[in-house]
């Protein structure tokens, strides 16, 4: 009896689940027709032959143009003022008045600094008088010796008299004078070294002047550029206390020797220096330009990409294609943020072009423009920004946004 209910249940079992076997094969393959289905839209949609692409990365192009370029000598030098010194003393005194202040711009014959001169004065007065008196008495003996009541070396010592008085009358009324120190010439004033009532002995420093405008800044170069070398030649100057100005000079001098050492020679160049920003002691970044000139093919040194393995530049190969629109969401195809600047300054190049990786040999470096010796062709245009994101054969859309700036007349470092 218990074997017949084993196998009734056993059989009613095993066709229950062939029945699920096969309603769930069935629904598998309705999913599968479905799935079909749908992609096969889809790929009818799209095109078969139609690759997957990278959207394009917006750039900035420049033009390699020809430039005339003229020879630069670069050296290092530092300001020298037209006239320098240390004011000092020439007398002994006391201070009585000082007439000016520390850093301030004097002109010639400027009082500085007035020494007491009372018992000078006093002296002079008496001399003056000394000698008034020799010189009545040498009237009277010449209107003796006429008379023949004197001698004619009475007279002649009266006279010598008279003289003696004068010249020491002289010599007082100069030691007066130098107690009174003025600026030998215009200038600027250093630090003050006195004080009132200060005793000064000869020689001792009272300020510091030097002349500024103009000033004088003093290099040296090879010898082998001595014959190309001459007064007149413009000079270029950069101090690291203003590094984004540049102050404009030439050459006055000229060294007639070059050093048996070095096998340099020493030149002087003249600034200006109207502002008075120069000042002396200051080291010079200096660029003399020589007079002959020469054509060379020029980029933006942001566009050359520089690595271990050469120089290279991204070519913009001429392409068709209108660029594509931005989305809603404020970014491009290629993910990067919307800039009203970038989407406006797509205008007038709307096209889609290609570029080209291309190795090149570079030149001699002017502030911002690289010489490019080989690899660019005059009027090809090469990324300028952006190309970090490039590779061969990229596409690009064209953007004006960057305005490139212009050519720096002294270059700021490698």
């Amino acid at each position: 009896m218990a074997r017949r209910l084993a196998h009734e249940t056993e059989s009613a079992f095993g066709r229950g689940g062939r029945w699920r076997i096969l309603v769930g094969l069935a629904v598998l393959a309705v999913l599968a027709l479905v799935a079909y289905w749908l992609w096969s839209q889809i790929v009818g949609k799209r095109g078969p032959a139609e690759p997957f692409e990278i959207p394009p990365v917006t750039v900035t192009a420049a033009r390699a143009e020809p430039e005339i370029w003229r020879t630069e000598l670069d050296a290092i030098g530092n300001l020298v003022a037209v006239h320098g010194v240390q004011v000092t003393t020439e007398v002994a005194g006391m201070v009585e008045t000082i007439g000016f202040e520390s850093g301030a711009e004097v002109e010639q014959g400027a009082t500085l600094v007035q020494f007491k001169t009372d018992v000078d004065l006093a002296r002079l007065e008496r001399l003056e008088a000394e000698a008034e008196q020799a010189r009545r008495d040498l009237a009277r003996f010449r209107e003796l010796a006429q008379r023949r009541f004197v001698s004619q070396s009475e007279r002649e010592q009266a006279a010598t008299r008279v003289e003696t008085f004068e010249a020491q009358v002289r010599e007082q009324r100069v030691l007066i004078g130098k107690k009174r120190i003025e600026a030998p010439f215009s200038g600027v004033l250093g630090l003050r070294y006195v004080n009132l009532g200060q005793y000064l002995e000869p020689g001792q420093a009272v300020v510091d002047l030097q002349s500024i405008a103009p000033i004088y800044t003093d290099f040296t170069l090879p010898g082998r550029h001595y014959g190309v070398i001459g007064p007149g030649l413009p000079v270029r100057v950069r101090v690291d206390a203003y590094p984004d100005q540049v102050f404009e000079g030439e050459i006055s001098a000229v060294s007639p020797q070059i050093d048996r050492e070095t096998h340099n020679f020493s030149v002087r160049a003249m600034l200006p220096n109207h502002e008075r920003l120069l000042r002396p002691g200051m080291f010079t970044d200096v660029v003399v330009t020589l007079p002959d000139e020469r054509r060379v093919l020029a980029v933006p040194n942001t566009a050359i990409s520089y690595s271990p393995y050469g120089d290279v530049v991204f070519v913009i190969r001429e392409g068709g294609g209108a660029a594509p629109a931005l989305p809603a969401g404020g970014a491009d195809d290629s993910g990067n943020p919307d800039d009203s600047a970038v989407s406006s300054a797509r205008a007038p190049d709307q096209r889609i072009h290609r570029v080209q990786r291309v190795f090149v040999t570079t030149g001699e470096r002017r502030g911002l423009r690289v010489e490019i010796l080989k690899g660019v062709a005059p009027g090809d245009r090469v990324v300028a920004s952006g190309q970090l994101k490039l590779s061969d054969g990229a596409r690009v859309l064209i953007s004006d946004r960057d305005v490139l700036p212009e050519v720096d007349p002294i270059p700021k470092g490698p």
